[in-house]
């Protein structure tokens, strides 16, 4: 029988400079003005992709990808069932599964990137460093189910 590898092992690759071209826009993109490793502020400065840990927003994305990311079914309203709060509990909690626990913090800034990266349009929960996504709440069923999965 083969030995199990880390799943990282695998599936990313860890190349710190390839991931840095292709998350590069992120630091120009005014969307993402007073984005934080903690979330949402309301500063008026742009990303800082040296403030984040890229290996955990390659695998997030990697994640809602995989179980939240349907091109065709995006919501055209705000889902305020969910924060980015509760969201990012969601990712760590299948990535910390699948990594066996290697990875199993996500920040709420690292995941509101992660969405904005995968096309997911977000709207800021004023007063707070969280958010709301345009994601429809059968998405949220397909991750809840997740979890039990795995």
């Amino acid at each position: 029988m083969e030995e199990e590898k880390d799943y990282l092992y695998y599936f990313w690759n860890p190349d710190h400079k390839d991931w840095l071209r292709e998350f590069a826009y992120l630091s120009t993109d005014k969307t993402l003005k007073g984005l934080t490793v903690g979330g949402l502020t309301d500063s008026k400065k742009l990303v800082n992709l040296d403030d984040f840990d890229l290996e955990v927003l390659m695998c997030a994305q990697d994640i809602i990808k995989c179980y939240i990311h349907s091109p065709y079914k995006q919501a055209n309203k705000f889902n305020e069932d969910y924060s980015s709060y509760g969201l990012k509990h969601m990712i760590e909690r299948i990535l910390a599964k699948i990594t066996r626990n290697r990875i199993n913090y996500v920040s709420n800034g690292t995941l509101i990137m992660a969405m904005h990266h995968c096309r997911f349009k977000f709207q800021r929960i004023p007063g707070t460093p969280n958010c709301i996504f345009n994601i429809p709440k059968k998405s949220y069923k397909k991750l809840e189910d997740a979890l039990q999965r795995i």
